[in-house]
């Protein structure tokens, strides 16, 4: 019955075990060869997956692809970009700049006239305002109000910081000989005003703030408002700050400082230059894995036409690069790219670029994209294969299992009989020796 357990050479009569193991391993073998086979068909499809993959990813890179997106591109160059640099969109138009940086933009920062001596003293202050500037307009205003309170000077800086702080920022400065109240612009892109003391413009003012005896902010700032300024002919352009954004539509300038510069806006290739790169990254990477797949040494797939034919029909297509020089051949078939070659053609003809992308594109996205599905279905054949001979393994690992129950029960049986007999020996013999006592005989 099946599960019953049985015991080799329980009496003594007969070792049965290894009899059993070695017909066991006998009747294995055919196990063996399936497992072996198994690995095998495994072992090709890990090599398929890895070759799917880098087709997958090679796809992809078509798949993806805009090429009215690889010419958009624009760039800006600045001859000299310790004045500025600048930055272009797709929407940037061709052009040549001479630019003249005549001003940079620097924050408002002014002074309380009164101070104190020690910053531990303690002062009184009234209630009072702070009003920031944002434009030339009257109503261009953002205004303040502090609260009337007492304690050190730091005491109220937080206090102003606190109500005033997304316009102004106080802190404290030393002259050399006392402590003063600073008042500064937090961001110098929130007020196009400009300081002119003698017209008594300011960005930052106060109405009734009151320290060491002494009223407001002193006529003379430390540091002056100043929008940018850049002149191009007689034409002259300023912004709050040194970032000026579409003085062309996506044209960008970053200011550093006073000085000239000439900015040029042309097209782009980097992008081009990217995609043949990548290109020759993701063909080099399916050529390598069919080169190991078919080593002659240890390929899984030696002389394989459907893995070597992958390799020859990617060749077969590189042609129209071959006559730019964009690419060359290696000895093991993949690709090395030169760069210099997409500039040479850009320069030359772009039109021909863009048609040259075009061909490549509909070549290789067209080829790709089948040699996917189709080796997918082979991956998915040795997957089928494999579940097929899992199922047959399992069967047969079955039928050893009853087959060693079967071993175990004939030879136990065996043992057994083997046993009795000798019983039966022992008995006749016993009987026949005391027959011959009986009779007068010796032992």
């Amino acid at each position: 019955m099946a599960g019953e357990i049985y015991f080799s050479n329980l009496t003594g009569k007969l070792d049965w075990g290894p009899i059993v193991d070695q017909l066991l391993r006998l009747k294995s073998l055919p196990l063996e060869r399936m497992a072996q086979e198994g690995n095998q068909l495994k072992a090709k499809q890990e090599s398929l997956s890895k070759l799917a993959n880098s087709i997958d990813a090679f796809n992809n890179l078509f798949s993806n692809l805009s090429v009215d997106d690889l010419f958009k591109s624009k760039s800006a160059t600045s001859s000299n970009t310790n004045v500025l640099t600048a930055t272009a969109t797709a929407e940037t138009p061709n052009v040549t700049l001479n630019l003249s940086v005549i001003q940079l933009s620097s924050r408002e920062v002014r002074l309380s006239k009164g101070g104190v001596s020690d910053l531990g003293s303690n002062i009184s202050w009234s209630a009072f305002t702070i009003t920031y500037k944002k434009g030339p307009n009257p109503e261009d205003v953002e205004t303040f109000s502090i609260e009337g309170g007492s304690g050190t000077l730091r005491d109220l800086v937080d206090k102003i910081n606190k109500s005033a702080g997304s316009k102004v920022v106080a802190s404290v400065f030393y002259d050399g000989s006392q402590y003063r109240l600073m008042l500064s612009e937090k961001d110098e892109a929130l007020s196009t005003v400009e300081t002119d003391a003698n017209a008594g413009t300011y960005v930052i003012s106060t109405s009734g703030l009151v320290i060491g005896g002494q009223s407001d902010l002193d006529d003379t700032p430390l540091q002056q408002a100043k929008n940018a300024k850049v002149q191009i002919g007689t034409t002259i352009v300023q912004r709050p700050t040194n970032r000026i954004e579409n003085l062309l539509p996506g044209l960008t300038l970053e200011l550093k400082a006073i000085g000239d510069a000439t900015v040029s806006v042309g097209d782009d290739y980097s992008k081009v230059r990217n995609f043949f790169a990548d290109f020759v990254d993701k063909y080099n990477a399916v050529v390598k894995q069919v080169n190991e797949m078919t080593d002659k040494d240890k390929g899984l797939f030696q002389g394989d036409q459907v893995i070597t034919g992958v390799k020859n029909s990617l060749a077969d297509m590189l042609d129209p690069l071959f006559k730019y020089g964009i690419v060359s051949y290696n000895e093991d078939g993949t690709l090395t790219f030169n760069s210099s070659a997409i500039d040479e053609l850009a320069n030359k003809d772009p039109q021909e670029l863009r048609r040259l992308v075009e061909t490549v594109k509909a070549n290789y996205g067209s080829y790709l994209e089948r040699a996917r599905i189709d080796f997918q279905s082979f991956i998915d054949d040795y997957q089928s294969r494999i579940d097929s001979l899992n199922q047959d393994m399992a069967k047969f690992q079955e039928q050893l299992l009853q087959e060693e129950q079967k071993l175990k029960l004939e030879f136990s049986k065996v043992e057994m009989f083997m046993n009795q007999a000798q019983e039966t020996i022992d008995r006749i013999k016993n009987f026949m020796i005391s027959l011959s006592e009986m009779q007068g005989g010796k032992r």
